[in-house]
């Protein structure tokens, strides 16, 4: 009876071996797909910035137009938050001056150039990507111990 016991428990931690396994290939493939899109909207953003300096000329941006040490206190429109079951997620604040969430956008332009904009844009779906990226690098890393875990477990029965 007890070896029919021990087939049973190895063939049901293969069965659970096989879903995890699943579960690691579907996992790298959406972290590899997440990262492709971090290339390319990273990269899109880059040519549209470059862009818009071509479009506003060498000398429209200087470094007296950026925040230093002596400028008024801001705080910053997104933040990186740990959410349940250590998670990360992004937190985005309305812009509301009299709160110091202030627009860098505008610190260039009151009326900026439309590629800057979209440039902008491209930037935050990088910053959410790259949350996206991080969780699943933590569920990928997840699957992994318990692979282990449960190899670990079959090989001492």
């Amino acid at each position: 009876m007890s070896k029919k016991n021990t087939k049973n428990e190895k063939s049901a931690a293969g069965e659970l071996l096989d879903s995890l396994y699943l579960d690691m290939f579907h996992l790298i493939e959406a972290h590899t797909q997440c990262r492709i899109d971090i290339e390319r909207t990273s990269s899109d953003g880059s040519i549209l910035l470059a862009r818009t300096k071509f479009q506003q000329g060498g000398q429209s941006l200087s470094t007296a137009q950026i925040p230093a040490e002596n400028s008024a206190e801001f705080n910053a429109l997104c933040r990186v938050k740990k959410a349940s079951d250590e998670d990360i997620s992004i937190e985005r604040h309305p812009v509301d001056k009299e709160n110091g969430y202030v627009e860098p956008l505008y610190w260039f332009s009151v009326l900026p150039p439309m590629s800057l904009r979209s440039a902008v844009d491209k930037f935050k779906r990088t910053i959410d990507l790259i949350a996206e990226s991080a969780n699943l690098q933590r569920e990928l890393s997840r699957v992994l111990d318990g692979i282990n875990r449960l190899r670990q477990t079959v090989a001492l029965q």
